[in-house]
């Protein structure tokens, strides 16, 4: 009992793990003990190690589903440990590995190496049952399906900006992606198309080694990324994780990186004068940048596949890092930048309210759809900022009748660059408190309405560089409070159209005056009254009918009182009232009145070809 409670002395040991496959689950690992077993595995092959219990670290539980999980250790690496049982040898238990520089590779026919071999090795017992029906879910090497062999890092990741891209570099003749490697795009899912999204491929190990690791052989068994900057300042990032980051710098954007929709302007730092103007651009910044790890102050973690966290303390630049091995990752720089960037899908959800607040600006670049979905509405305030679209075509759709649009601001423009603006609803209200509205059309403006038009103004006022039409189906009524004027310069080029012209193919033409006059001038003196036009004119009164030519030269009047003609100003003219008829040139004159008849002139003459008879109840002669 005191020798297993190691109070006489613990026996300690050092040993390779050559199996992990604990078929408890309590991270137990077969190992090869230095001074108690034997190389030779025909004497004492893997299956026949003891189980040995791991020491977990103070921070882990190890009860109950509490704790952190005591796996760790692969194939082939150095243990070191103690017999609980004392020199019985038969619980043995281990609590830290060693770390080295592998010089050859394991020989698995050999003990205190890793034994899979190219055959597989040893491997879990739940996995046994597997072999017969689904080799290919057995953990081995080579085997047809490499993507799913023992855990590897990837070989090389490509990113391509197009499918067509991937297709060509992948399999320009076989369209089948050969097994070794994963298209990550064609397998992320049923969300969308692949048109425009970038096609990430990853290239596995086809031929994985044991450990040690080929490729790593004369090297630190520390993870590279620990050891900080390795090989000659040539190569420094040659290998590993940080040199497939560096290759896949920036492709997600292209080589100018990523537009923005604002312009971008730059000004002379003397005069102020612009000297270049165009689109936005960033980038991310290189993983350069931000990886100045130094020993021994990173601690990485780096796990078979090729997932890598790395805590980085080296002065100055002092980083946090969690990568994937398929290239997604996040990193934080050492002075607080962080660079998320994900290869597949990126979901982000939340069960409660969500907050973002940016002192800066905010740069979106999305090659395909921006899809919101707002069931509470959605709310934009800019602060007296512009807010400006730059799009091949804008649409808003609404699912119910009862749902609607509303801008307010203090002003808005809408500029389709050329083309059409086009809208669309089953009635448009259009309300200005100001005093002015302007439409400006550089070619024609048609107007269709089905029902009544209506409109309402305080005053209209219509001019036009070519001719004016007006087709009404039915009935034109023009009703206005004030007076109606009309000019009409009719500048074409002689012989003259006429200057207005009515044409009433059936009907009456009706010109009617309640209380004033209805008067029609040619050669009328500008704001002189109507019906005293120079040439002609015709005058529709209440009082009568009055008809003049050149200056009143000749005249016309009908009225209650009679009908009185004028020619050669009033040297001729004809009365007819209501106390007779005279008839006048001159000095010459006849009166027709109901007593008599009388005839004036300076010398008048009866002439008969036949017989001149004078009648009367009493003839005076002189």
């Amino acid at each position: 009992m005191a020798e297993f409670m190691g109070k006489d002395g613990f026996v300690w040991w050092q040993g390779v793990v050559e199996d992990r496959y604990d078929p408890l689950y309590l991270g137990r690992c077969r190992i090869r003990i230095l001074g108690w077993h034997t190389e030779d595995k025909t004497d004492m092959p893997t299956e026949s190690l003891p189980w040995a219990y791991p020491i977990q670290p103070i921070i882990s539980a190890a009860q109950t589903g509490v704790g952190i999980s005591p796996t760790g250790p692969v194939e082939g690496t150095w243990v070191v440990g103690f017999y609980r049982d004392g020199e019985q040898a038969q619980e043995p238990v281990f609590f830290g590995t060693l770390g080295g520089i592998p010089a050859d590779p394991a020989d698995s026919s050999k003990g205190f190496a890793d034994p899979r071999g190219d055959t597989g090795g040893p491997v879990h017992p739940q996995l046994e049952s597997l072999k017969k029906d689904a080799p290919f879910s057995v953990l081995t090497f080579n085997s047809e399906r490499p993507e799913r062999n023992i855990p590897y890092h990837p070989v090389e990741i490509k990113h391509y900006l197009s499918q067509t891209d991937a297709n060509t570099a992948l399999y320009p003749v076989d369209p089948k992606i050969p097994n070794n490697k994963k298209n990550l795009s064609a397998r992320s899912g049923k969300l969308g198309s692949l048109d425009g999204s970038v096609n990430v491929v990853m290239e596995e190990q086809m031929n994985r080694s044991t450990y040690p690791r080929d490729e790593y052989l004369g090297e630190p068994t520390t993870p590279r990324e620990a050891r900080g900057k390795f090989g000659t300042p040539e190569v420094e990032y040659s290998k590993g994780i940080h040199a497939q980051k560096m290759k896949n710098f920036g492709l997600t954007g292209g080589p100018a990186g990523f537009k923005t929709a604002r312009l971008e302007v730059v000004r002379d730092p003397d005069t102020g004068a612009i000297t270049s103007q165009g689109p936005g651009r960033w980038r991310e910044p290189p993983p350069i940048s931000l990886y100045g790890a130094v020993y021994p102050y990173n601690h990485v973690h780096l796990s078979e596949s090729g997932h890598l966290t790395e805590i980085d303390d080296t002065p100055d630049n002092e980083r946090l890092h969690r990568y994937h091995r398929t290239g997604t990752y996040e990193e934080i720089g050492s002075l607080g930048q962080r660079i998320v960037k994900v290869v597949n899908e990126n979901f982000h959800m939340g069960l409660n309210n969500d907050y973002t607040s940016i002192k800066g600006s905010k740069y979106l670049n999305i090659t395909n759809t921006l899809d919101i979905v707002s069931r509470g509405g959605y709310f934009h305030d800019s602060t007296g900022s512009p807010i400006e679209f730059s799009a091949s075509s804008f649409s808003m759709k609404f699912p119910t009748s009862s749902q609607f649009f509303s801008i307010n601001a203090d002003g808005i423009t809408i500029d389709a660059k050329g083309a059409p603006i086009t809208l669309k609803g089953s009635s448009l209200v259009k309300t200005f408190t100001d005093s002015s509205q302007t439409d400006t059309v550089k070619g024609g403006f048609t107007q269709k309405v089905g029902g009544i038009y209506s409109l309402e103004t305080g005053s209209i006022s219509l001019a036009t560089k070519g001719s004016t039409g007006i087709t009404a189906g039915g009935a034109l009524n023009v009703l206005t409070t004030g007076n109606i004027t009309e000019t009409i310069v009719n500048a074409s080029i002689p012989p003259a159209a006429a200057a207005r012209e009515t044409l009433a193919l059936f009907g009456d033409i009706n010109f009617n005056s309640t209380v004033g006059s209805v008067n029609l001038d040619c050669g009328r003196v500008p704001l002189t009254p109507g019906g005293t036009g120079l040439l002609s004119s015709l005058a529709l009164t209440p009082s009568g009918i009055s008809m003049s030519a050149l200056v009143a030269l000749t005249t016309f009047d009908l009225s209650a009182s009679g009908i009185e003609l004028k020619a050669l100003g009033g040297l001729a003219s004809v009365s007819i009232t209501g106390t007779g008829i005279e008839l006048k040139y001159g000095a010459s004159s006849i009166e027709l009145g109901p007593a008599g008849i009388t005839i004036k002139g300076v010398l008048i003459t009866t002439e008969a070809s036949g017989i001149n008879t004078v009648k009367g109840s009493l003839v005076k002669l002189n």
